[in-house]
């Protein structure tokens, strides 16, 4: 498994301009895949037994000016493109987008903010203190099992100002900028989608459902002057809609925008005997549901959206799609993947420990206990340029955590068989012919601990070599 490892790893070589920024990048993502704990990136220089004469280092590649987290972006999506099916429905490439909390107490760490937590589960504090990642994957898979690879993640909350001192744009809406949730998730959806050029469909949770989470992805046209990019989200429980305004009368005056008001919550009830029954596989189960398609006018929008009332067992939820000509049980298969990012973020968070980073900087102002950091006083370019650097580090290590989570899934779904010949745990139920993630990275760290002279000739094992304790020679300080 370590060569197939290998050989994904030296397809990133043209994104870094410097070898020993190649190196590094390529010591890190397979220490995402082997370390047995999550303490950050000694953690990685302990499991791999390099030289801890590196530690200075391996942290000034996270700051280092050789490499593009944009290049390594597009890189990784034409990676995924060309090594795994993609899921389409009804002709689009699916991509999922959803947020995650992460919780981060350091004082001198930047983008720290204050954050409310909305759930349901006792185990989560309403309020703590950390970051606030928006992450959009792609889907990828074949009939036995399903995966979310993540393709983009970075800070959303709070990044107002710092996205000045990186030299960020911020995204706009009509003619004026909107730096919110909702904005920045509908700029990562465009961009992922204007990287493949194909017609994609956004699958997007319920806190989405807003005007301009439709209004930031309608602009977005293929060379025919098509629309490229539509969105999936379930609809709040208080929407209401509009049925088209009656004809004119001739009469003087402007006419009229809007039809009848609908509140949709209440069609289940009104409009019972006009929702038709199918049968549909979602959630890996084969299951009957009912269901009522209308196109209405949306009033944040000004214009029609599909708007699908799903009756399934005792549930009852309404899903909303900006393409009109996308089938009803299309719209509910394309919705029902969407719980597939929540796995990722378990296997990013537990497994891979994609967001088990600690990049600080003395330049960050403390933090206020009821408000977010007053960066107002942040005035020297000095201190601006350190928690730019800072923020680039911790979003640089997610995304490398991205990439090895990825690997895992494109290993399973491509080498199954392998693994499980090579796999010597024990499994009270296989759950699919496809391994998941744990088994693959398992498999990986039996490779490492057990046999890594086994794979000599592959670049993995030379670059990591190079900088072991028992080297000869250590990297300069500054090399990255």
């Amino acid at each position: 498994m370590i060569g197939e490892v290998s050989k994904i790893l030296m397809a990133f070589r043209q994104c870094f301009r410097r070898a020993a920024s190649f190196h590094w990048f390529v010591t890190f993502v397979f220490g995402f895949l082997i370390r047995l704990d999550h303490h950050g990136v000694t953690s990685m220089i302990r499991w791999m037994g390099l030289n801890p004469n590196l530690y200075v280092t391996s942290l000034n590649f996270f700051r280092a000016s050789s490499w593009n987290l944009a290049d390594i972006q597009r890189r990784w999506l034409e990676i995924i493109s060309a090594r795994c099916p993609l899921v389409t429905v009804g002709g689009a490439y699916l991509m999922v987008g959803d947020g995650i909390k992460i919780a981060k107490e350091a004082e001198k760490m930047p983008g720290v903010k204050k954050l409310h937590q909305e759930s349901d589960n006792s185990g989560k504090a309403p309020y703590i203190f950390g970051h606030h990642f928006g992450v959009l994957g792609l889907l990828v898979g074949n009939a036995q099992k399903k995966f979310c690879v993540p393709v983009m993640a970075e800070i959303q909350e709070g990044m107002e100002q710092i996205r000045k001192f990186q030299g960020k744009g911020f995204p706009v809406q009509g003619s004026r900028e909107q730096v919110t949730l909702v904005t920045m998730m509908a700029s990562m959806v465009n961009r992922l989608a204007s990287h493949l050029n194909k017609r994609c469909i956004a699958v997007l949770d319920g806190f989405y459902a807003v005007g301009p989470t439709f209004l930031g992805v309608k602009d977005l046209l293929d060379a025919t002057g098509n629309r490229l990019l539509h969105v999936i989200t379930r609809a709040k429980k208080n929407i209401v809609a509009y049925q088209d305004p009656p004809p004119q009368t001739g009469k003087r005056g402007r006419p009229p925008m809007y039809g009848r008001k609908l509140k949709l919550i209440d069609l289940f009830h009104l409009r019972a005997e006009d929702f038709q029954q199918a049968t549909i596989t979602t959630y890996g189960q084969r299951k009957t549901i009912s269901f009522l398609c209308l196109d209405l006018i949306w009033r944040p929008i000004k214009a029609k959206v599909r708007f699908v009332l799903v009756v399934d067992g005792k549930n009852r939820f309404i899903l909303m799609c900006s393409d009109l000509g996308l089938a009803p049980l299309e719209i509910i298969q394309a919705y029902s993947y969407r719980f597939k990012i929540e796995v990722t973020f378990k296997m990013m968070k537990h497994l891979v420990g994609a967001f088990c980073y600690h990049f600080w900087t003395v330049a960050w102002p403390k933090i206020g206990k009821r408000t977010a950091t007053d960066l107002a006083t942040v005035t020297s370019d000095i201190s601006q340029r350190l928690i730019a650097l800072a923020i680039n580090a911790i979003e640089g290590f997610v995304h490398l955590g991205c990439i090895a989570t990825g690997i895992l899934q494109i290993l399973a779904l491509n080498n199954d068989r392998m693994i499980w010949k090579k796999y010597r745990g024990w499994l009270r139920t296989y759950s699919s012919e496809v391994p998941s993630e744990e088994t693959v990275r398992s498999v990986i760290q039996e490779n490492f601990y057990h046999n890594f002279h086994d794979f000599h000739n592959t670049a993995i094992y030379q670059i990591i070599m190079s900088k072991s304790r028992g080297a000869l020679a250590s990297k300069d300080g500054n090399a990255a």
